[in-house]
């Protein structure tokens, strides 16, 4: 064989080891590639949602319009969380670190009508047994059980009951040992003796097919057309906790002798607690307009509580035993004198229109921790995500102008939410079948 032949095979043979030594290397870079794509979320096969992820349209981040009255009337759509007082809006606080992942955004409940053709109804709660109970606002209590209505009422309030305006009949709590006992509070507007308006809280009996009034627990609290408060709740501390309005008399607010503009702290008998702010007082904060929601936080224990503002500022405030709220020296986010040391809110609407009602923190499924907020002119439900460092919480909301004006929101036993309309209420604008009872069934069991 001639050299040249080798030197010929030779480098054949070195060209034909490069070659297959470059699909080698492009094969595992391509690999490289793919694994990558994994971890950083560049596969688009990988990044493709599974279906029913998206945003329903119902679903919104809140726009900036222009507000309108801020009590129960009719309102503007909702505007950013926290604005200042002078109207500019404050950017939403961005953690680096939370002690949890961020709850998902997408939806995580499907929507279904539970009872429909209701009379204003404003508080629900739920028995053990699975009963819902609920007030309409013209004087009946009422109860759905296995997931019907039904139709006579457990009670129907009678004079000196008076249904007008904000007022009627209000706030609903069960007792802790009601499973036992059948006991459960009440909260109405009445005739007092000299002719005015006025609320009270009372303990019924609530049997298998009606319920019947055992005592007057606190009466004499301011009332009149509008703000009247209204929410009844039962502390972690087994007390009842008491929303009241100022009935456009905002100096009650600051006046610690009035049990307007205040949120009350009673014991289930009518007693007042011995750890109370101040002795022989049922009053447990003050310096407030007219707060409807009541709301504690499960992990925190702490009480949160939503308010009408006068004409916007509309707020969600962190309770605080003793602390004044400002109503009618403060707003928005003033703070007053140093010395007054006064509590500006949380969170407020800004120039914008909540009017917001009934709260409730959620306890289970992907949205755990997060606190809803009804909301009546804004026709919406607030989903606030709170900060974990206790600065301004991000806010969106749920289902714009879909079922109208919302009056409360709750969580029962089993994850559902329920949300109810009050499109009935004299500002709304009542659709077919209102008002409605919805209930939220999660789509995560």
């Amino acid at each position: 064989m001639s050299g040249t032949s080798i030197l010929f095979r030779t480098f054949l043979l070195r060209g034909t080891l490069v070659l297959l030594m470059g699909l080698l290397s492009a094969c595992t870079s391509s690999e490289q590639d793919h694994m990558q794509g994994q971890l950083t979320g560049e596969n688009p096969r990988l990044d493709a949602q599974p279906a029913g992820t998206a945003l329903p349209s119902s679903m919104t981040t809140m726009t900036e319009t222009p507000g309108a009255s801020a009590s129960e009337g009719t309102g503007a759509p909702v505007g950013a969380a926290s604005p200042s007082a002078s109207g500019s809006t404050q950017a939403p606080e961005v953690t680096a670190a939370a002690p949890k992942p961020p709850a998902s955004s997408a939806f995580p409940y499907t929507a279904h009508t539970l009872a429909d053709g209701l009379n204003v109804p404003w508080e629900m709660v739920f028995a053990p047994d699975g009963r819902i109970f609920f007030t309409e606002r013209p004087g009946s209590l009422r109860v759905i059980e296995n997931g019907k209505l039904r139709a006579a009422p457990l009670l129907e309030l009678e004079a000196p009951f008076i249904s007008k305006g904000e007022g009627g009949l209000l706030g609903l709590a069960l007792d802790r040992e009601f499973e036992n006992n059948g006991l459960a509070y009440l909260y109405h507007s009445y005739r007092n003796a000299e002719g005015g308006v006025a609320n009270r809280v009372l303990r019924i009996k609530i049997g298998s097919s009606k319920a019947e009034i055992k005592q007057v627990l606190l009466d004499n609290i301011p009332g009149d057309t509008n703000h009247n408060g209204g929410r009844v709740k039962l502390g972690p501390d087994g007390y009842l906790y008491i929303t009241t309005g100022e009935r456009y008399e905002p100096e009650l607010a600051q006046d610690k002798k009035s049990l307007g503009g205040k949120i009350l702290r009673i014991t289930t008998s009518g007693g007042i607690p011995d750890d109370n702010p101040w002795p022989g007082s049922p009053v447990y904060s003050m310096g407030h307009r007219n707060p409807q929601g009541l709301a504690w936080q499960p992990e925190s224990g702490v009480l949160y509580s939503s308010e009408h503002g006068q004409s916007s500022h509309d707020e969600i405030n962190r309770i605080q035993a003793g602390s004044n709220y400002g109503w009618p020296l403060i707003e928005g986010d003033e703070t007053g004198a140093a010395k007054l040391k006064l509590k500006a809110p949380l969170a407020h609407s800004g120039k914008e229109t909540w009017a917001p009602s009934g709260m409730t923190f959620i306890t289970q499924g992907p949205w755990s921790g997060e606190l809803l907020v009804a909301g009546l002119a804004g026709q919406q439900l607030l989903r606030v995500s709170l900060s974990p460092s206790g600065g301004k919480p991000k806010i969106t909301a749920l289902f714009k102008e879909k079922y109208g004006r919302i009056r409360n929101v709750a969580e029962g036993p089993d994850g559902t939410l329920y949300i109810m309309t009050n499109n009935r209420d004299g500002r709304g604008n009542p659709r077919a079948q209102d008002d409605k009872l919805i209930a939220l069934r999660p789509n995560w069991k």
